[in-house]
Protein backbone atom coordinates (compact mmCIF):
# COMPACT_ATOMS: atom_id res chain seq x y z
CA UNK A 1 0.00 0.00 0.00
CA UNK A 2 1.12 3.53 -0.97
CA UNK A 3 0.88 7.37 0.76
CA UNK A 4 -1.39 8.75 -1.03
CA UNK A 5 -0.75 12.26 0.46
CA UNK A 6 2.66 13.99 1.03
CA UNK A 7 2.80 14.14 5.36
CA UNK A 8 4.05 17.89 5.24
CA UNK A 9 0.80 18.59 3.18
CA UNK A 10 -1.45 16.94 5.79
CA UNK A 11 0.09 18.70 8.45
CA UNK A 12 -0.02 22.29 6.72
CA UNK A 13 -3.69 21.39 6.59
CA UNK A 14 -4.04 20.69 10.37
CA UNK A 15 -1.41 23.83 10.89
CA UNK A 16 -4.01 26.13 8.48
CA UNK A 17 -7.54 24.99 10.17
CA UNK A 18 -6.00 25.10 13.31
CA UNK A 19 -4.96 28.40 13.28
CA UNK A 20 -7.51 30.25 10.62
CA UNK A 21 -10.51 28.95 13.26
CA UNK A 22 -8.92 30.19 16.31
CA UNK A 23 -8.12 33.88 14.65
CA UNK A 24 -11.69 34.11 12.91
CA UNK A 25 -12.65 33.43 16.76
CA UNK A 26 -10.66 36.39 17.58
CA UNK A 27 -11.27 38.61 14.84
CA UNK A 28 -14.87 38.55 15.35
CA UNK A 29 -14.07 38.69 18.96
CA UNK A 30 -12.36 41.90 19.58
CA UNK A 31 -14.76 44.49 19.23
CA UNK A 32 -17.09 42.33 21.62
CA UNK A 33 -13.83 42.41 24.24
CA UNK A 34 -12.40 45.82 23.78
CA UNK A 35 -13.31 48.69 25.17
CA UNK A 36 -11.29 51.55 23.75
CA UNK A 37 -13.41 54.30 25.96
CA UNK A 38 -12.61 52.02 29.18
CA UNK A 39 -9.17 52.03 27.82
CA UNK A 40 -9.47 48.12 28.11
CA UNK A 41 -7.59 46.32 24.80
CA UNK A 42 -8.07 42.77 25.38
CA UNK A 43 -7.35 41.51 21.85
CA UNK A 44 -4.60 43.15 19.72
CA UNK A 45 -2.35 42.40 16.74
CA UNK A 46 0.07 40.79 19.57
CA UNK A 47 -2.94 38.27 20.14
CA UNK A 48 -2.93 37.31 16.06
CA UNK A 49 0.71 37.55 16.36
CA UNK A 50 0.63 35.02 18.89
CA UNK A 51 -1.95 32.74 17.99
CA UNK A 52 -0.63 32.17 14.47
CA UNK A 53 2.95 31.25 15.96
CA UNK A 54 1.13 29.04 18.75
CA UNK A 55 -0.26 26.88 16.16
CA UNK A 56 2.77 26.47 14.03
CA UNK A 57 4.67 25.54 17.09
CA UNK A 58 1.64 23.42 18.49
CA UNK A 59 1.74 21.11 15.07
CA UNK A 60 5.52 20.70 15.43
CA UNK A 61 5.11 19.67 19.21
CA UNK A 62 2.37 17.06 18.18
CA UNK A 63 4.55 15.65 15.18
CA UNK A 64 7.97 15.31 17.76
CA UNK A 65 5.92 13.80 20.50
CA UNK A 66 4.20 11.22 17.86
CA UNK A 67 7.96 10.26 16.64
CA UNK A 68 9.37 9.96 20.03
CA UNK A 69 5.79 8.14 21.03
CA UNK A 70 5.66 10.64 24.20
CA UNK A 71 3.61 9.58 27.09
CA UNK A 72 0.10 11.50 26.35
CA UNK A 73 0.46 13.72 30.44
CA UNK A 74 3.21 15.17 29.08
CA UNK A 75 0.94 17.12 26.64
CA UNK A 76 -0.31 18.62 29.95
CA UNK A 77 3.28 19.59 30.98
CA UNK A 78 4.08 21.01 27.51
CA UNK A 79 0.94 23.67 27.75
CA UNK A 80 1.79 24.44 31.24
CA UNK A 81 5.07 25.49 30.21
CA UNK A 82 3.96 27.51 27.10
CA UNK A 83 1.49 29.42 28.94
CA UNK A 84 4.10 30.19 31.41
CA UNK A 85 6.37 31.46 28.66
CA UNK A 86 3.03 32.97 26.66
CA UNK A 87 2.36 35.32 29.80
CA UNK A 88 5.86 36.15 30.18
CA UNK A 89 6.31 37.50 26.69
CA UNK A 90 3.40 39.15 27.28
CA UNK A 91 4.87 40.63 30.51
CA UNK A 92 8.00 41.72 28.51
CA UNK A 93 6.53 43.28 25.75
CA UNK A 94 3.81 45.23 28.15
CA UNK A 95 0.75 43.61 27.40
CA UNK A 96 -0.36 42.52 30.55
CA UNK A 97 -3.92 42.42 29.23
CA UNK A 98 -3.33 39.90 26.74
CA UNK A 99 -2.75 36.81 29.27
CA UNK A 100 -6.19 36.77 30.39
CA UNK A 101 -8.04 36.47 26.87
CA UNK A 102 -4.64 33.66 25.95
CA UNK A 103 -4.53 31.62 28.26
CA UNK A 104 -7.99 29.66 27.60
CA UNK A 105 -7.72 29.97 23.66
CA UNK A 106 -4.18 28.33 23.86
CA UNK A 107 -5.54 25.30 25.58
CA UNK A 108 -8.20 25.13 23.19
CA UNK A 109 -5.57 25.42 19.87
CA UNK A 110 -3.80 22.80 21.25
CA UNK A 111 -6.48 20.41 21.77
CA UNK A 112 -7.50 21.04 17.83
CA UNK A 113 -3.75 20.62 16.91
CA UNK A 114 -3.42 17.76 18.90
CA UNK A 115 -7.00 15.81 17.71
CA UNK A 116 -6.72 16.61 14.05
CA UNK A 117 -3.15 15.52 13.95
CA UNK A 118 -3.52 12.19 15.16
CA UNK A 119 -6.01 11.42 12.53
CA UNK A 120 -2.65 11.89 9.91
CA UNK A 121 -0.50 10.18 12.88
CA UNK A 122 -2.31 6.70 13.08
CA UNK A 123 -2.36 6.47 9.58
CA UNK A 124 0.92 7.17 9.14
CA UNK A 125 1.10 4.16 11.56
CA UNK A 126 -0.73 1.81 9.43
CA UNK A 127 0.56 2.37 6.54
CA UNK A 128 3.98 1.72 7.63
CA UNK A 129 3.01 -1.40 9.50
CA UNK A 130 1.75 -2.82 5.58
CA UNK A 131 3.28 -0.96 3.51
CA UNK A 132 5.12 -3.32 1.79
CA UNK A 133 2.18 -6.12 1.46
CA UNK A 134 -0.50 -6.19 -1.64
CA UNK A 135 -3.17 -8.66 -2.32
CA UNK A 136 -3.90 -11.98 -0.13
CA UNK A 137 -0.85 -10.96 1.92
CA UNK A 138 -2.65 -7.57 2.69
CA UNK A 139 -5.21 -9.55 3.66
CA UNK A 140 -3.67 -12.02 5.99
CA UNK A 141 -1.83 -9.72 7.50
CA UNK A 142 -4.75 -6.89 8.86
CA UNK A 143 -6.80 -10.05 9.96
CA UNK A 144 -4.25 -11.01 11.96
CA UNK A 145 -2.70 -7.25 12.78
CA UNK A 146 -5.53 -5.05 13.04
CA UNK A 147 -4.72 -2.92 15.75
CA UNK A 148 -3.45 -0.85 13.54
CA UNK A 149 -6.54 0.10 11.67
CA UNK A 150 -8.56 -0.29 14.76
CA UNK A 151 -6.24 2.72 15.98
CA UNK A 152 -6.81 5.19 12.96
CA UNK A 153 -10.40 4.76 12.97
CA UNK A 154 -10.98 5.46 16.32
CA UNK A 155 -8.63 8.58 16.10
CA UNK A 156 -10.40 9.60 12.51
CA UNK A 157 -14.06 9.22 14.55
CA UNK A 158 -12.69 12.12 16.99
CA UNK A 159 -11.26 14.16 14.45
CA UNK A 160 -13.95 14.51 12.07
CA UNK A 161 -16.59 14.64 15.31
CA UNK A 162 -14.43 17.84 15.80
CA UNK A 163 -14.32 19.10 12.73
CA UNK A 164 -18.33 18.74 12.69
CA UNK A 165 -18.32 20.38 16.09
CA UNK A 166 -15.56 23.21 15.31
CA UNK A 167 -18.28 25.39 12.53
CA UNK A 168 -21.31 25.21 14.35
CA UNK A 169 -19.53 26.61 17.46
CA UNK A 170 -17.94 29.16 15.38
CA UNK A 171 -21.29 29.95 13.14
CA UNK A 172 -22.87 30.34 16.40
CA UNK A 173 -20.37 32.70 17.68
CA UNK A 174 -20.79 34.87 15.20
CA UNK A 175 -24.37 34.77 15.27
CA UNK A 176 -24.51 36.17 18.67
CA UNK A 177 -21.53 38.92 17.47
CA UNK A 178 -24.36 40.14 14.62
CA UNK A 179 -27.68 39.77 17.03
CA UNK A 180 -25.76 41.98 19.64
CA UNK A 181 -25.13 44.88 17.23
CA UNK A 182 -21.41 44.25 16.32
CA UNK A 183 -20.38 43.81 12.31
CA UNK A 184 -18.20 41.14 11.33
CA UNK A 185 -14.87 42.61 9.79
CA UNK A 186 -13.02 41.96 6.62
CA UNK A 187 -10.49 40.16 8.04
CA UNK A 188 -13.10 37.75 10.16
CA UNK A 189 -14.76 36.51 6.89
CA UNK A 190 -11.21 35.62 4.88
CA UNK A 191 -10.32 33.08 8.12
CA UNK A 192 -13.93 31.71 8.16
CA UNK A 193 -13.33 31.34 4.43
CA UNK A 194 -10.00 29.82 4.53
CA UNK A 195 -10.99 27.21 7.66
CA UNK A 196 -14.01 26.25 5.44
CA UNK A 197 -11.36 25.38 2.54
CA UNK A 198 -9.28 23.56 4.94
CA UNK A 199 -11.75 21.61 6.81
CA UNK A 200 -12.93 20.78 3.17
CA UNK A 201 -9.51 18.86 2.49
CA UNK A 202 -9.40 17.07 5.56
CA UNK A 203 -12.69 15.82 5.15
CA UNK A 204 -11.76 14.66 1.62
CA UNK A 205 -8.16 13.18 2.51
CA UNK A 206 -9.97 11.43 5.31
CA UNK A 207 -12.37 9.99 3.57
CA UNK A 208 -9.91 8.35 1.23
CA UNK A 209 -7.61 7.24 4.32
CA UNK A 210 -10.96 5.39 5.80
CA UNK A 211 -11.46 3.81 1.88
CA UNK A 212 -7.51 2.99 2.48
CA UNK A 213 -8.21 1.11 5.42
CA UNK A 214 -11.39 -1.02 4.53
CA UNK A 215 -10.34 -2.16 0.98
CA UNK A 216 -6.87 -2.64 2.62
CA UNK A 217 -8.61 -5.73 4.47
CA UNK A 218 -10.09 -7.02 0.82
CA UNK A 219 -6.43 -6.91 -0.22
CA UNK A 220 -6.98 -4.46 -2.94
CA UNK A 221 -4.22 -2.00 -3.71
CA UNK A 222 -5.21 0.50 -5.82
CA UNK A 223 -9.03 0.68 -3.39
CA UNK A 224 -10.27 4.08 -4.61
CA UNK A 225 -13.10 2.96 -7.42
CA UNK A 226 -14.75 6.18 -7.79
CA UNK A 227 -12.58 9.50 -7.26
CA UNK A 228 -15.04 11.72 -8.58
CA UNK A 229 -17.63 10.38 -6.81
CA UNK A 230 -15.96 10.89 -3.82
CA UNK A 231 -15.48 14.60 -4.70
CA UNK A 232 -18.86 15.21 -5.85
CA UNK A 233 -20.15 14.15 -2.47
CA UNK A 234 -17.53 16.48 -0.01
CA UNK A 235 -18.55 19.57 -2.71
CA UNK A 236 -22.26 18.60 -2.08
CA UNK A 237 -21.80 18.93 1.61
CA UNK A 238 -19.66 22.18 1.71
CA UNK A 239 -22.19 23.82 -0.90
CA UNK A 240 -25.08 22.49 1.52
CA UNK A 241 -23.00 24.01 4.59
CA UNK A 242 -22.47 27.81 2.70
CA UNK A 243 -26.02 27.83 1.43
CA UNK A 244 -27.01 26.93 4.98
CA UNK A 245 -24.84 29.58 6.31
CA UNK A 246 -26.36 32.24 3.96
CA UNK A 247 -29.72 31.65 4.57
CA UNK A 248 -29.53 31.54 8.39
CA UNK A 249 -27.03 34.86 8.22
CA UNK A 250 -29.40 37.00 6.38
CA UNK A 251 -31.94 39.50 7.49
CA UNK A 252 -35.10 37.37 6.23
CA UNK A 253 -34.36 34.10 7.24
CA UNK A 254 -36.58 31.77 7.25
CA UNK A 255 -34.77 29.99 10.49
CA UNK A 256 -33.36 32.97 12.53
CA UNK A 257 -31.74 32.68 15.97
CA UNK A 258 -33.38 35.08 18.52
CA UNK A 259 -32.54 36.08 22.08
CA UNK A 260 -35.34 37.50 23.89
CA UNK A 261 -35.60 38.92 27.55
CA UNK A 262 -37.94 37.87 29.81
CA UNK A 263 -40.81 40.90 30.71
CA UNK A 264 -40.49 42.34 34.37
CA UNK A 265 -43.40 42.85 36.12
CA UNK A 266 -44.16 44.17 39.44
CA UNK A 267 -46.25 41.12 40.61
CA UNK A 268 -43.05 38.79 40.12
CA UNK A 269 -40.81 41.54 42.31
CA UNK A 270 -41.17 40.08 45.82
CA UNK A 271 -40.43 42.83 49.18
CA UNK A 272 -37.51 42.05 50.66
CA UNK A 273 -38.21 41.51 54.33
CA UNK A 274 -36.43 44.91 56.09
CA UNK A 275 -33.75 43.62 58.87
CA UNK A 276 -34.06 44.80 62.21
CA UNK A 277 -30.89 46.75 62.06
CA UNK A 278 -30.75 48.05 66.01
CA UNK A 279 -30.87 44.13 67.54
CA UNK A 280 -26.99 43.23 67.41
CA UNK A 281 -26.40 39.87 66.13
CA UNK A 282 -24.58 37.58 68.09
CA UNK A 283 -21.07 36.60 66.25
CA UNK A 284 -20.74 33.41 68.53
CA UNK A 285 -23.38 31.75 68.89
CA UNK A 286 -21.65 29.17 71.68
CA UNK A 287 -21.82 31.79 74.29
CA UNK A 288 -25.48 31.33 75.30
CA UNK A 289 -24.35 27.59 75.31
CA UNK A 290 -21.38 28.45 77.62
CA UNK A 291 -23.49 30.00 80.51
CA UNK A 292 -26.26 27.43 80.20
CA UNK A 293 -23.75 24.22 80.55
CA UNK A 294 -20.78 24.51 82.20
CA UNK A 295 -17.05 23.47 80.40
CA UNK A 296 -13.82 23.11 82.49
CA UNK A 297 -11.23 24.90 80.89
CA UNK A 298 -8.83 22.14 79.05
CA UNK A 299 -5.24 22.39 80.52
CA UNK A 300 -3.44 22.27 77.39
CA UNK A 301 -3.44 26.38 75.80
CA UNK A 302 -4.98 26.83 72.35
CA UNK A 303 -1.61 27.61 71.10
CA UNK A 304 -0.89 23.73 71.09
CA UNK A 305 -3.94 23.12 68.83
CA UNK A 306 -2.88 26.15 66.66
CA UNK A 307 0.53 24.87 66.26
CA UNK A 308 -0.64 21.47 65.39
CA UNK A 309 -3.63 22.17 62.68
CA UNK A 310 -0.53 24.28 61.11
CA UNK A 311 1.84 22.05 60.85
CA UNK A 312 -1.03 19.33 59.72
CA UNK A 313 -2.31 21.97 56.87
CA UNK A 314 1.54 23.25 55.77
CA UNK A 315 2.49 19.75 55.63
CA UNK A 316 -0.86 18.96 53.17
CA UNK A 317 0.12 22.37 51.03
CA UNK A 318 4.24 21.25 51.33
CA UNK A 319 3.21 17.70 50.33
CA UNK A 320 0.55 19.04 47.14
CA UNK A 321 3.25 21.49 45.77
CA UNK A 322 6.23 18.83 45.99
CA UNK A 323 3.57 16.82 43.59
CA UNK A 324 2.80 18.88 41.32
CA UNK A 325 6.70 20.19 40.67
CA UNK A 326 8.06 16.77 40.61
CA UNK A 327 5.29 16.06 37.82
CA UNK A 328 6.17 18.80 35.87
CA UNK A 329 9.94 18.32 36.36
CA UNK A 330 10.17 14.83 36.25
CA UNK A 331 10.26 14.47 32.61
CA UNK A 332 13.49 16.70 32.43
CA UNK A 333 15.78 14.08 33.95
CA UNK A 334 14.57 10.75 31.98
CA UNK A 335 16.87 9.24 30.14
CA UNK A 336 14.96 9.45 26.99
CA UNK A 337 15.15 13.19 27.67
CA UNK A 338 18.86 13.14 27.60
CA UNK A 339 19.30 10.62 25.33
CA UNK A 340 17.01 12.88 23.00
CA UNK A 341 18.99 16.57 23.19
CA UNK A 342 22.30 14.06 23.25
CA UNK A 343 21.83 12.33 19.76
CA UNK A 344 20.49 16.05 18.72
CA UNK A 345 16.84 14.68 17.35
CA UNK A 346 15.63 18.19 17.53
CA UNK A 347 18.14 19.36 14.81
CA UNK A 348 17.72 16.21 12.99
CA UNK A 349 14.42 16.56 12.05
CA UNK A 350 14.25 20.05 11.66
CA UNK A 351 16.44 19.69 8.74
CA UNK A 352 14.34 16.96 7.58
CA UNK A 353 11.09 19.27 7.56
CA UNK A 354 13.31 21.86 5.47
CA UNK A 355 14.69 18.80 3.17
CA UNK A 356 10.55 18.00 2.84
CA UNK A 357 9.72 21.44 2.10
CA UNK A 358 12.51 21.85 -0.75
CA UNK A 359 11.12 18.94 -2.01
CA UNK A 360 7.53 20.22 -2.06
CA UNK A 361 8.50 23.38 -3.97
CA UNK A 362 10.74 21.78 -6.16
CA UNK A 363 8.03 19.08 -7.35
CA UNK A 364 5.63 22.34 -7.41
CA UNK A 365 7.63 24.48 -9.66
CA UNK A 366 10.86 23.17 -11.10
CA UNK A 367 10.22 22.80 -14.48
CA UNK A 368 10.20 19.32 -15.49
CA UNK A 369 9.10 17.81 -12.13
CA UNK A 370 5.67 18.30 -11.97
CA UNK A 371 4.56 14.74 -12.84
CA UNK A 372 7.68 13.15 -10.83
CA UNK A 373 4.87 11.04 -7.76
CA UNK A 374 6.02 11.78 -4.56
CA UNK A 375 8.56 8.93 -2.79
CA UNK A 376 6.30 5.41 -1.73
CA UNK A 377 6.97 4.05 1.05
CA UNK A 378 9.38 1.08 -0.73
CA UNK A 379 11.53 3.71 -2.08
CA UNK A 380 11.86 5.75 0.88
CA UNK A 381 12.89 2.09 2.61
CA UNK A 382 15.72 1.53 0.15
CA UNK A 383 16.89 4.71 0.04
CA UNK A 384 17.26 4.59 4.23
CA UNK A 385 19.35 1.12 3.76
CA UNK A 386 21.74 3.08 1.42
CA UNK A 387 22.23 5.42 3.69
CA UNK A 388 22.43 2.62 6.25
CA UNK A 389 25.26 0.61 4.03
CA UNK A 390 27.55 3.79 3.78
CA UNK A 391 27.67 4.38 7.59
CA UNK A 392 29.36 1.15 7.63
CA UNK A 393 31.42 0.98 4.51
CA UNK A 394 32.70 4.05 5.48
CA UNK A 395 33.53 5.50 1.64
CA UNK A 396 35.14 8.79 0.98
CA UNK A 397 33.10 12.16 0.47
CA UNK A 398 32.87 12.31 -3.13
CA UNK A 399 32.14 8.31 -3.64
CA UNK A 400 29.22 9.25 -0.75
CA UNK A 401 27.81 11.91 -2.52
CA UNK A 402 28.20 9.99 -6.01
CA UNK A 403 25.98 6.98 -4.48
CA UNK A 404 23.59 10.03 -2.86
CA UNK A 405 23.10 11.35 -6.74
CA UNK A 406 21.76 8.03 -8.09
CA UNK A 407 19.95 6.91 -5.22
CA UNK A 408 17.49 9.86 -6.27
CA UNK A 409 17.25 8.34 -9.35
CA UNK A 410 17.28 4.62 -8.42
CA UNK A 411 13.87 5.52 -6.52
CA UNK A 412 12.39 7.15 -9.18
CA UNK A 413 12.72 3.64 -11.24
CA UNK A 414 11.05 1.99 -7.45
CA UNK A 415 8.39 4.56 -7.72
CA UNK A 416 8.25 3.68 -11.43
CA UNK A 417 7.87 -0.05 -10.83
CA UNK A 418 5.71 0.16 -7.20
CA UNK A 419 3.18 2.44 -10.06
CA UNK A 420 2.96 -0.47 -12.67
CA UNK A 421 2.37 -3.27 -9.79
CA UNK A 422 6.10 -4.41 -9.52
CA UNK A 423 6.48 -4.54 -5.54
CA UNK A 424 10.16 -4.26 -4.57
CA UNK A 425 11.48 -6.10 -1.89
CA UNK A 426 14.07 -5.23 0.61
CA UNK A 427 16.48 -8.75 -0.29
CA UNK A 428 16.28 -7.76 -3.76
CA UNK A 429 19.31 -6.82 -5.45
CA UNK A 430 19.07 -3.58 -7.59
CA UNK A 431 20.31 -5.28 -10.50
CA UNK A 432 17.77 -7.88 -9.69
CA UNK A 433 14.91 -5.40 -9.07
CA UNK A 434 15.21 -3.76 -12.64
CA UNK A 435 15.63 -7.54 -14.06
CA UNK A 436 11.78 -8.08 -13.05
CA UNK A 437 11.24 -4.90 -15.33
CA UNK A 438 13.10 -5.71 -17.93
CA UNK A 439 11.22 -9.29 -18.14
CA UNK A 440 7.58 -7.45 -17.65
CA UNK A 441 7.90 -4.37 -20.00
CA UNK A 442 11.43 -5.56 -22.27
CA UNK A 443 13.27 -2.38 -21.53
CA UNK A 444 16.59 -3.19 -22.37
CA UNK A 445 18.43 -0.14 -20.46
CA UNK A 446 16.79 -1.16 -17.09
CA UNK A 447 19.47 -4.08 -17.07
CA UNK A 448 21.83 -1.24 -17.62
CA UNK A 449 20.40 0.22 -14.78
CA UNK A 450 20.76 -2.08 -11.96
CA UNK A 451 24.17 -3.24 -13.30
CA UNK A 452 25.60 0.53 -13.11
CA UNK A 453 24.03 1.37 -9.50
CA UNK A 454 25.52 -1.90 -7.98
CA UNK A 455 28.72 -1.08 -9.96
CA UNK A 456 28.50 2.56 -8.25
CA UNK A 457 27.78 0.84 -4.73
CA UNK A 458 30.25 -2.10 -4.55
CA UNK A 459 33.00 -0.65 -6.27
CA UNK A 460 35.37 1.73 -4.29
CA UNK A 461 35.97 4.02 -7.53
CA UNK A 462 33.82 6.52 -9.03
CA UNK A 463 31.97 6.06 -11.92
CA UNK A 464 32.83 8.18 -14.88
CA UNK A 465 31.11 10.58 -16.24
CA UNK A 466 30.11 8.73 -19.79
CA UNK A 467 28.78 5.91 -17.28
CA UNK A 468 26.79 7.92 -15.04
CA UNK A 469 25.37 9.76 -18.03
CA UNK A 470 24.67 6.60 -19.12
CA UNK A 471 22.72 5.72 -15.79
CA UNK A 472 20.43 8.98 -15.78
CA UNK A 473 19.15 8.27 -19.31
CA UNK A 474 18.76 4.79 -18.69
CA UNK A 475 16.26 6.10 -15.67
CA UNK A 476 14.64 8.40 -17.63
CA UNK A 477 13.86 6.12 -20.47
CA UNK A 478 12.04 3.19 -18.04
CA UNK A 479 10.41 6.43 -16.17
CA UNK A 480 9.11 8.19 -19.39
CA UNK A 481 7.30 4.96 -20.14
CA UNK A 482 3.80 4.71 -20.68
CA UNK A 483 0.97 2.43 -20.18
CA UNK A 484 -0.31 2.31 -23.25
CA UNK A 485 3.07 0.99 -24.53
CA UNK A 486 3.33 -1.77 -21.85
CA UNK A 487 3.63 -4.82 -23.32
CA UNK A 488 1.57 -7.75 -20.85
Amino acid sequence: MVKKFNSLFERFLVFLTTSSFMLAVFATAAPVFNKIEQNKILINWVSFVIIFISALIFILIDQIFAREKIKPYLHIVVIVFYEVAAVLLCWLTGQLNLPYILIPFLVIEYAVSYTLNNLFVYHDIFISECGELSGKELETHLFHNNLGAIDFSAKCKVALALLFILPVILFLWIFTVLKIGYRISLPAICFLIIFLISEFFIFFISGIYKNDVFFGFLGFRDFLNDKRRLLRSVFAILGAAFIFAFFLSSDKALIKLTIKERPVTYSSVREIPKLNIEEPLNPNPFEDLEKILPFKKSRIPDWVFDLIYGIISWSFIAFLAFCVIRFFLKPFFTAHWKQYWKEGRLIKYLKFILSEIKALFNFSFVKGKKQTPYSTVQSQKFSQGIKDYLKKAGRSKEKNEEIDRLTKYFMQVIDWGEAHKISYRSNLAPAEYTKLIENQFKISEAKKTGLLFEKALYDKNVLTAEEEKDFIAAVKTIIQLRPENQES
